[in-house]
């Protein structure tokens, strides 16, 4: 092979004529799409990336920090409506070393920090004045580090001690928030912060805290509605719905297994007594004997008359009875017994949660039930359900025509769902199979080539053949093929129009052995309008 320049220059123009036109375009696409993707790829892997230094800046520190960056002539972006502040990765620590010498983002807010030292002629009102506003600043770096806020800003006011109690005023704050966009907070939330401010100002109490957002929403509001008893706390109110759910799956599945699913709604309304009681019962036994006492006491007195009767004598004179000595005797029993009453003694705490009224209603299809039916589901219901009519519970029980028309373009819409990922399955299976039989045709035209250049090479086994060569040789062969073939169809096109002539001929000629006056007379009608 010529290796000089005008070979090569041959070589390459035999080659590229020898081309068809699309493997032309894809000859001179490729490579540019290669350079095109490489050039992409190295810009984008060169470009500086860069990384927030600080964020959520005023438009005062923002400005102060942009004018000390351009004298130090450092690469940086605005990001955020400017209150970010981006530069290179690789220059972000000593940017910001530099920024923190220059004293900068400079806090323009009071701090505890600024408490530290003493000014002169300074009063004990321009002290507590600046521990407000350092408090105020603390609360609200506090308030920024929750999840959901954005921003916030804490505005305290601490009255006058008074030296009358009933004149004394108590503490209020007010608290605005900027959130993040799409958030939302929770009533837990609203008085957790409401509570981190009272536990932080002193005398503050949480009602007396407010707290707004950017949108002008109220959100203390929650705080005067907790102490409505009849208002259910976050737990106690997913406690009933538990309840509630529990009792309408159990119900649910029985009637699904039954009747079907779909054709049967029920739904529980439960109301709970969440009251803590607690109970004490004080029980009393017959007793026993705790102490017992026992007196005897026993006397004896006798006596004896001599002498005689007493009355009057025959002169007149009275006359007494003479007495002598005697002795009397007397007898006294106590008895004391002391009893101890049984006491017992218990107490019983009913923890809150219990029912205290259960509603249920049960909606049945009245095309596949009956009332024979209704009033047995009804008594099946109320005992699963754990309804008691003592206390108060009802139940509900109905047949009414379902609408089925959501059903039906449900299960439509499933059918053509199933349907189109039917078909995209068999898609990917095909575009599977076809691109399995592109690489075996691929791979059998590459092993044919490679037949063919060993072909050629054993054919010019005397001559040294590079593969270049080779190839060359496989394209004019190729070449030479594709001529053949071309000749081949023109050969193959003449002759059909050969049999195409023949067979007009002989059909001229069969219709003029058939109608020979009607040939003479169109003979005549030419030979008269060419004269």
């Amino acid at each position: 092979m010529d290796f000089s320049w005008a070979g090569i220059r041959q070589s390459l123009k035999s080659f590229w004529d020898k081309l068809s036109s699309p493997q032309k375009i894809i000859t001179v696409l490729a490579p540019l799409l290669v350079a095109a993707a490489l050039i992409t790829l190295i810009t984008w892997a060169g470009r500086p990336q860069y990384v927030a230094i600080f964020t959520k800046l005023s438009d005062t520190e923002a400005g102060a920090i942009t004018t000390k960056l351009k004298d130090l002539k450092a690469d940086y972006k605005l990001a955020d409506n400017g209150s970010t502040i981006m530069v290179t990765q690789q220059t972000a620590a000593d940017i910001r070393l530099q920024l923190a010498s220059a004293g900068l983002p400079q806090q323009s807010k009071f701090s505890f920090d600024s408490l530290n030292t003493m000014h002169l002629g300074e009063t004990d009102a321009d002290r507590k004045l600046r521990y407000v506003l350092g408090l105020q600043n603390e609360l609200e770096n506090t308030l920024k580090t929750l999840n959901g806020v954005q921003d916030a800003r804490v505005h305290i006011v601490m009255p006058e001690p008074s030296l009358f109690v009933d004149s004394q005023k108590t503490a209020t704050a007010a608290v605005t928030l900027k959130l993040v966009p799409g958030t939302k907070l929770g009533e837990d939330q609203v008085r957790a912060i409401a509570n981190l401010l009272a536990g932080s100002v002193e005398g503050l109490q949480p009602e007396n805290v407010t707290i707004v957002d950017t949108g002008g929403n109220v959100l203390s509001d929650v705080l005067g509605k907790s102490k409505d008893p009849k208002r259910l706390t976050g737990t106690d109110y997913q406690l009933q719905l538990t309840v509630e759910e529990d009792t309408r799956k159990s119900v649910q599945s029985m009637l699904d297994k039954v009747l079907g699913s779909g054709k049967t709604v029920v739904r529980i309304n439960a109301v709970l007594d969440f009251d803590q009681i607690k109970r004490t019962k004080q029980t009393n036994g017959p007793g026993a004997v705790v102490s017992e006492q026992y007196t005897n006491e026993t006397a004896t007195n006798g006596s004896s008359a001599v002498g005689g009767t007493p009355g009057v004598t025959a002169n007149g004179a009275p006359t007494y009875p003479t007495g002598t000595q005697g002795s009397n005797s007397s007898s006294k029993v106590n008895s004391t017994k002391n009893y101890q009453v049984d006491t017992t003694q218990e107490e019983q705490v009913v923890s809150p949660g219990a029912i205290k009224h259960l509603s249920v209603s049960v909606m049945a299809d009245s095309d596949i039930i009956s009332q024979t039916q209704l009033d047995q589901i009804k008594t099946i219901v109320a005992s699963a359900a754990g309804v008691d009519q003592t206390r108060g519970d009802q139940i509900q029980v109905a047949a009414l025509p379902f609408n089925k028309t959501d059903l039906q373009q449900e299960k439509l819409a499933m059918d053509n769902a199933q349907k189109r990922q039917q078909m995209l399955n068999y898609a990917e299976l095909g575009a599977a199979v076809l691109f399995g039989i592109m690489f075996f045709l691929a791979f059998l035209r590459s092993r044919s080539k490679k037949a063919r250049a060993g072909k050629l090479l054993e054919l010019n086994g005397s001559q040294p053949v590079t593969l270049a060569a080779a190839e060359l040789l496989m394209a004019e062969q190729q070449s030479a093929e594709e001529e053949a073939k071309l000749k081949f169809a023109q050969k193959n096109t003449k002759t059909a129009d050969e049999l195409e002539k023949q067979k007009t001929k002989e059909s001229v000629e069969l219709y003029s052995r058939n109608n020979p006056d009607e040939v003479a007379r169109l003979m005549r009608t030419w030979l008269s309008e060419e004269s």
